[in-house]
């Protein structure tokens, strides 16, 4: 049980004015609070503030006092509340009258009561699923337009200083320091807007980071603890099945976690906890509330039209709750007490934006630090690579032995100093033929091998490789990059491209079948491939005629990739008019064979390995024709690259 860290002066009344009896109850409507007997906090200010799309009224739940009072209002659906204790102040975003409506002097309300607007903001909203504040900057996601209108509370209501247009469909938001996290509706995927309110301006903005949460099937819900450095994420699973297949996430130490991952990374299952299940009565969870002080999630689940609670929440599994109300269309939910209000905790620091590099030369891993300048190479005993992948969260470096014919892993790969000569701590099975890039998705390690035409796919942990299966392409296969779960192949000898959708769902069954198969036009031949999540842009190299080394290679951009790519139908074309094309002899590409984008600089680097060049390109969503590469190092026989970012 964690201790009660401060009984203010309400929190004392209460405690002298109410005589707390804590019996059991077999009505799930009348069941007490989300904890044990032990747990209960005598006194504690703990109440639960929800929204419902059923009248627009707010149901406040105390929790102390197993007690609740309906605030009528004249809204009817709302989604999105915040309760600001020291203004008495609820607010809520009503879907009805697409407003910011706040409602005053509540805490002394203790029987259903009708109330009215005392601040509210134009109806700009169009869709509002969820509201985030921080001091007097009101946020609110609107997955209609998606868009986040960001305001300002005063004494005369609240105005709207910006709206941010997000390119991906909006849910939940919550603050973490000064930045602004988001899910990603339709999706697995958390994004994050670092120093929101600074920078926010009107117009599109893309987030500086989006990662994937394993194990989620479609998130909703979000809320942070500072106090616990606890992140909560909703899973609806199936929209359609509202009644069972819904869940939570907890990610405990979330900012070391989340940190350590660059743009596009997956978040491992192994480093979360998972409760779901029948017995958890959760089929559309879509929104959540954390008590750091008792470690109880609340969720507001529309689909079963309830209101739960669960303790003991840190084995995970399928826990029954032990807090349930009936709350029909519950929306939004929000959790105030005296000891977690204000929670925000730190915004992210200690930002990276790292090169590795391999060479068919030798078996160098060569590193480029982009903040700093500095660059270090260790030598390894590979005398040949191609394919690599960093990962912060394990600090390994994984690369494709082309000597070896092995994925090998160096583990503590940081505190490996320039010229040092290092052995992997980890192999695969001689399995490969001719191996040629790396994609990582989670713990899955995927190889392209086109002396095979095959995709090698292990699993890694701790240092050890196990082969899950090996798949034909049915064409010669060199670069491969993850979208998402979606995994994205250039066909070598042409200028196709392969998508395979979802794709570790899709060889469950042992097979590999393409969702589709494009022509990227412009491009005579490609080899490289690199997507951006933050950015959703997508680059591919040209080496043009692979005998000409020195001169007619190039690279292109497309922006906006996931529309793209889906307006071509299989067997269709990506059109030179939607895409960027640089190349050139200025450009010294005569054959860039793999390539990386920074979203932080809208820089494209690139890896030459018929001049033996790291070439760096600024502008690159700008950029077009025959430009002088900003970055310009040697490296003998260049071959693959992977920028850590995050």
């Amino acid at each position: 049980m964690k201790v009660l860290k401060t009984l203010t002066g309400r929190s004392l009344l209460l405690s002298a004015c109410t005589a707390l009896i804590f019996t059991a109850c077999s009505d799930d409507d009348s069941e007490m609070m989300g904890m044990e007997d032990d747990d209960m906090q005598v006194g504690r200010r703990a109440q639960l503030y929800t929204t419902n799309n059923e009248n627009g009224d707010i149901t406040i739940f105390d929790l102390t006092n197993d007690s609740q009072v309906t605030l009528n209002t004249n809204s009817t659906a709302a989604e999105g509340i915040y309760y600001n204790a020291a203004e008495d102040l609820v607010v809520q975003a009503s879907r009805s009258g697409l407003a910011l409506e706040a409602y005053s002097e509540v805490s002394a309300l203790t029987a259903n009561t009708a109330v009215s607007v005392s601040l509210s903001a134009n109806a700009d909203l169009e869709s509002p699923r969820e509201l985030a504040v921080k001091g007097n900057t009101y946020v609110v996601a609107d997955n209609g337009s998606n868009k986040l209108f960001v305001y300002t509370k005063s004494t005369a209501g609240f105005n709207l200083d910006t709206t941010v247009e997000v390119p991906f469909a909006l849910w939940g938001i919550t603050f973490k320091g000064d930045d602004l996290y988001a899910v990603v509706d339709k999706s697995s995927d958390l994004a994050v807007y670092y120093d929101f309110v600074a920078n926010a301006s009107t117009g599109a903005m893309a987030p500086n980071k989006r990662v994937t949460i394993e194990g989620i099937v479609r998130t909703h819900g979000l809320a942070y603890s500072g106090a616990d450095d606890t992140m909560v994420m909703t899973d609806i699973g199936d929209a359609a099945n509202t009644t069972d297949d819904g869940g939570f996430h907890i990610i405990k130490d979330f900012s070391t976690k989340f940190d350590a991952l660059s743009d596009g990374d997956v978040l491992p299952m192994g480093m979360q906890t998972r409760v779901a299940g029948d017995a958890t009565l959760m089929g559309n969870p879509i929104d959540v509330a954390y008590d750091s002080e008792t470690d109880a999630v609340y969720i507001s689940d529309i689909g079963t039209g309830k209101v739960l609670g669960f303790t003991n929440i840190n084995t995970g599994g399928n826990l029954s709750p032990s807090f349930n109300k009936d709350l029909t269309s519950a929306s939004s939910i929000f959790f105030s007490s005296d000891e977690t209000d204000m929670d925000f905790g730190n915004g992210s620091t200690n930002f990276a934006s790292t090169l590795f590099t391999t060479s068919t030369a030798n078996g160098n891993i060569t590193v480029y630090d982009l903040l700093t300048g500095a660059v270090k190479t260790v030598e390894t005993t590979s005398t040949a690579t191609e394919g690599i992948y960093y990962s912060a969260l394990d600090d390994v470096v994984l690369q494709a032995s082309r000597s070896n014919l092995m994925v090998e892993a160096f583990t503590d790969f940081s505190n490996n100093m320039d010229a040092a000569m290092i052995s992997p701590s980890g192999q695969s099975m001689a399995d490969l033929n001719s191996p040629r890039e790396i994609a990582v998705y989670g713990s899955k390690v995927v190889v392209a091998d086109n002396g095979e035409n095959k995709l090698f796919v292990y699993s890694y942990a701790n240092g050890s490789f196990t082969m899950e299966g090996v798949y034909e392409t049915g064409f010669p296969v060199w670069g491969i990059a993850f979208k998402g779960n979606d995994l994205l192949a250039v066909v070598d000898t042409t200028s196709d491209l392969a998508i395979y959708g979802d794709f570790f769902s899709n060889i469950a069954d042992g097979t590999l079948t393409t969702t589709k198969r494009i022509t990227v036009e412009g491009i005579v031949r490609t080899h490289g491939i690199a997507y951006s999540a933050a950015d959703d842009v997508l680059v591919l190299t040209d080496i043009g005629d692979a005998a000409n080394t020195t001169d007619d290679g190039g690279f292109q951009v497309t922006m906006n990739a996931t529309a793209m790519l889906d307006a071509v139908e299989n067997g269709g074309t990506l059109a030179l008019a939607n895409q960027l094309r640089v190349a050139g002899a200025a450009t010294q590409m005569g054959n860039p064979i793999d390539v990386a984008y920074d979203h932080k600089t809208k820089t494209v680097y690139v890896a030459e390995i018929g001049n033996g060049k790291i070439l760096g390109f600024t502008g690159a969503l700008e950029a077009t024709g025959d430009i002088a590469p900003a970055l310009a190092n040697d490296l003998e026989a260049a071959a693959s690259l992977y920028l850590y970012n995050n």
